[in-house]
This record gives structure tokens, C-alpha cells and sequence, in this order.
């Protein structure tokens, strides 16, 4: 009888270990594929999961000055300007400051 406890409770937890190694493969596929969607400098650069997640809200805040200002220099600057929000210390998006550089570099 408790051979056959025994043989269900590693059953169970080698199931629950397959169900485990499926979301995790699940969750850094989910990864990768927002990894391509976030421009980095380099473009090859790996992201740890964390910077993963906080450039993809950094980009989204990005992406969302620029639908409201318009595709222009410095686009979140000009928002926080706009919108009258103060800062002892200026804010500095580094996709704005990509994109100036790659602006300046074409006009060269």
C-alpha cells in the first residue's frame, strides 16, 4: 500500500514538473518575442527578463509621446513640457535620444 502512495506521488510531481517546464518555456518564448519588438543598442543585445519588461513600458510611453506630440525631436520631452509636469531632474527617454541619433547621423 504505501509502494503504491509512494508510486502515485512521484507520478503527480513529474507531471507537475512537465506542466512547470511547459510554462516556463511558454513564458521565455513570450520573452523572445518581445525582445524583437523593443529597438536596442546594440541590436543584438540580450535583455534579462527584467530589463525586457521595464524598456517595453519605457518604448510604450515612448510610442504613445509620439502619437500625441507627433513624430518630432525629443517627443517625450515636448509631452512632459506640454502637459506642465515639473522635474528637478529632466527626463531622458533613451529611445528619444536614439532616434535624434540616428537623425543627426543621416543628415551627415
Amino acid at each position: 500500500m504505501a509502494a503504491r502512495k509512494k508510486e502515485e506521488s512521484t507520478k503527480q510531481r513529474c507531471q507537475a514538473n512537465a506542466r512547470e517546464r511547459d510554462r516556463t518555456h511558454s513564458v521565455n518564448t513570450a520573452f523572445s518575442a518581445l525582445r524583437t519588438l523593443i529597438p536596442t543598442e546594440p541590436a543584438d543585445r540580450k535583455l534579462s527578463k527584467i530589463e525586457t519588461l521595464r524598456l517595453a513600458s519605457s518604448y510604450i510611453s515612448h510610442l504613445d509621446a509620439i502619437l500625441i506630440v507627433g513624430a518630432i525631436d525629443q517627443p517625450c520631452s515636448r509631452l512632459l513640457e506640454n502637459s506642465g509636469i515639473c522635474s528637478t531632474r529632466p527626463q531622458v527617454c533613451t529611445f528619444c535620444l536614439a532616434m535624434h541619433k540616428r537623425y543627426v547621423s543621416r543628415k551627415l
